[in-house]
């Protein structure tokens, strides 16, 4: 689903919206709380919000590498600007 959704909307780039997902940063869990996040995911403890909370931001973050990625193709085909 995340990559069918980074592939329509990587299909729909210009030289500024590809600008601008390469500024994109991802606010989120502190490196503190991902940490912990995911001890408690490996040892299985995660409660339901923890859960909801862990998984949405590890989509979140795909969703924006394969967006930032494909910004950088798209960049790197229109050459030098």
């Amino acid at each position: 689903m995340v990559s069918e959704l980074a592939e329509r909307l990587g299909s729909t780039l210009n030289e500024a919206s590809a600008r601008s997902i390469l500024a994109l940063k991802l606010e989120g869990p502190t490196p503190e709380r991902r940490d912990e996040l995911a001890s408690k995911a490996n040892e299985g403890l995660l409660t339901a919000e923890e859960f909801a909370e862990y998984e949405t931001y590890a989509q979140l973050r795909g969703l924006l590498a394969a967006l930032q990625s494909k910004a950088r193709f798209y960049l790197k085909l229109s050459g030098p600007a």
